[in-house]
């Protein structure tokens, strides 16, 4: 898979200006024309990354009704992306084996969650990550983070999450102008979601960003014990509006607009991802990384991908170090 790319021009080992490459294509036109039965069925298929939060979405923007599973499918996939994207991605040491068998037998858990798997078995099978403890692999992500003085040194950026308040206004620019989705922005704010944002912390640089992504990941398996033990479905993982649905996947806030013509068909369609808030030439990771000492070389390119890293690109984040020339 092409992976986003950070090119960072440094003047004396600080990052004067940030080129943000995403691979990423608007697949909206492929649902004009569509039945929204038919929409929901090819968004399944269509996106590889976060399907069932896809589909989801197409569902409720185009008035389908919510399954009845919604919530546990929602939280299911939340996790499991949650967790395979924090231990193979992260830009430092590998994985274990162990590690690496645990999240296969986790994922496996996670995609058969209706047939026969019981609060127990999660639980379980969670615990061999370690999350929450000094053995697990974000406690050893954290350690390699803090033996880093750029990270411990860097000053933390004020978080303003994306939130459900936020949605009619993002709906309205989205339909005003078809290229807000790639470089999203609300007024002079500069919103941020995912995990950080849902954790509702009011400023973080690397440091915070592991922790506030570990705390989502035990904070979404614990809902989802508390599911299988009997405990009432959640309607709040899905807002829905007149023609819109905004759904937070394992990357924050995902917002599908709709509008149908007079035959039921879909006329138009929008959608504005986690990555576009986050990673826009001008948005929260640009934000905290300008300005920055990052250093130089291959130090300097590992701290630029650490930082994408909690941020979290929907694809692995690639960085170039380039040092500026001045005129």
């Amino acid at each position: 898979m092409t992976p986003l790319r950070i090119r960072a021009r440094t003047r004396h080992k600080a990052v004067a200006e940030i080129e943000i490459l995403s691979p990423r294509v608007d697949p909206c036109a492929v649902f004009v024309g569509l039945y929204p039965e038919e929409a929901v069925a090819l968004a399944g298929r269509l996106f590889s990354l976060c399907p069932v939060a896809q589909a989801t979405a197409v569902r409720a923007a185009t008035g389908l009704p919510p399954q009845e599973d919604e919530a546990e499918k929602l939280l299911a996939e939340r996790l499991g992306e949650l967790l395979r994207a924090s231990l193979l991605d992260w830009p430092g040491a590998a994985p274990t084996p162990d590690e690496i068998a645990a999240l296969r037998d986790a994922l496996a858990l996670l995609r058969r969650l209706r047939a026969g798997v019981s609060a127990d078995d999660l639980r379980d099978a969670l615990t061999r990550f370690g999350l929450g403890t000094k053995d697990g692999f974000v406690a050893r992500q954290m350690a390699e983070a803090m033996a880093d003085e750029f990270f411990m040194g860097l000053r933390p950026r004020r978080i303003d999450p994306l939130t459900a308040s936020d949605d009619p206004l993002v709906v309205d620019l989205l339909w005003a102008d078809k290229t807000f989705s790639r470089a999203p922005r609300i007024g002079e704010r500069r919103a941020e979601t995912g995990a950080a944002a849902r954790a509702g912390i009011g400023s973080a640089a690397l440091t915070g960003r592991l922790a506030a992504r570990e705390a989502d990941m035990m904070g979404t398996g614990g809902v989802l014990q508390w599911l299988l033990k009997g405990g009432p479905s959640l309607e709040e993982l899905c807002a829905r509006g007149d023609g819109f649905a905004a759904v937070e996947s394992a990357r924050g806030r995902l917002l599908h607009a709709c509008k149908l013509d007079g035959s039921g068909r879909i006329g138009d369609y929008r959608i504005v991802a986690p990555t576009e808030w986050n990673f826009h030439e001008d948005g929260p990771f640009a934000r905290l990384l300008i300005g920055a000492k990052i250093g130089e070389g291959a130090e300097a390119k590992r701290r630029v991908e650490r930082l994408a890293f909690v941020f979290d690109p929907c694809i692995k984040a690639e960085a170039e170090i380039l040092e500026a020339v001045d005129a």
